[in-house]
């Protein structure tokens, strides 16, 4: 009966090692933290782009959250490891429930991608949060001088619609055809079109079917763009995102300003233009 109960916790001893090893590999720290992050949830951010040059960045403070900041890279050249980070701030100052960055020397233009990686503190941690990309348009670029409009003072006629303004009012659907014109007119320009489009998400792996069904969720839970998920016809996996295909140029131009304001669908073809590159090899060594 002794030699049973050695044999047993020999085997229960052998386990639990291999436990502590599992953890320890997976990340300790990681796994320590891993009670939702607190103090190192992120709203979405804002950007408002400066005419001739500037940048400014906001989001709203999340509870526990006691600073927040950014290191943004301008049109970063692809497979290059270190470059410099054109903008690097961080804050502990709050202003009407937001944390304000604001770099006043920098120089974007629109049609630029920025590269960014946003930082928070909740006040015992640091955390460094998965790169994101946003294609700078017209609408993010504003005379010096000159705020964004509050989303509760805007017309009908901008890009800031709502799903039902969209769809139910005429004169809110034909600003939007006309955008669209004006998109297609520079696309054509260009010389470059294709019906491919980026969503922005933790990366994933797994069947065709699994990455579609993820776009589709996404559509669905937004009202603007719920119409337009029938428009899916595939989906595969990207870094740091899903690249997915629609029915058609005027249905992917429709998604590019029905979802603008969110910046979690990109164009696919401005993405590779310059080079859809992973800046998450830009912080391998650190």
């Amino acid at each position: 009966m002794m030699r049973q109960c050695s044999v047993t916790s020999r085997v229960c001893t052998v386990l639990l090692c291999l436990a502590v090893i599992g953890v320890a590999e997976g990340g300790f720290l990681d796994w320590f933290r891993s009670n939702k992050n607190k103090g190192h949830d992120v709203c979405r951010v804002e950007f408002e782009v400066l005419d001739p040059q500037g940048l400014r960045l906001w989001t709203a403070q999340k509870p526990q959250m006691k600073g927040f900041g950014v290191e943004l890279f301008i049109n970063p050249v692809h497979g290059r490891k270190q470059q410099p980070c054109n903008v690097c701030r961080n804050t502990t100052e709050i202003t009407h429930g937001k944390f304000f960055l604001r770099d006043e020397s920098v120089i974007v233009k629109s049609g630029d991608i920025l590269e960014y990686v946003i930082i928070t503190d909740n006040g015992k941690t640091v955390q460094r949060h998965k790169p994101r990309k946003l294609i700078v348009d017209d609408f993010l670029i504003k005379p010096k001088g000159r705020c964004a409009c509050p989303p509760g003072t805007v017309t009908p006629a901008t890009p800031t619609q709502t799903a039902q303004q969209v769809y139910e009012e005429p004169t809110a659907e034909i600003a939007l055809l006309e955008r669209i014109l004006e998109r297609v007119s520079k696309k054509c320009a260009e010389g470059t079109m294709s019906s491919y489009l980026f969503l922005q998400t933790d990366r994933v792996d797994g069947p065709a079917n699994d990455l579609k069904k993820i776009v589709l969720d996404y559509f669905q839970q937004r009202d603007a763009l719920k119409p337009l998920a029938g428009s899916i016809l595939s989906a595969e996996d990207g870094s740091d995102g899903i690249v997915f295909r629609v029915a058609n140029i005027i249905d992917k131009l429709k998604i590019l300003e029905l979802a603008r304001q969110e910046n979690d669908i990109l164009d696919y073809d401005k993405l590779t233009a310059i080079g859809d590159m992973d800046i998450r090899a830009s912080f391998d060594d650190e």
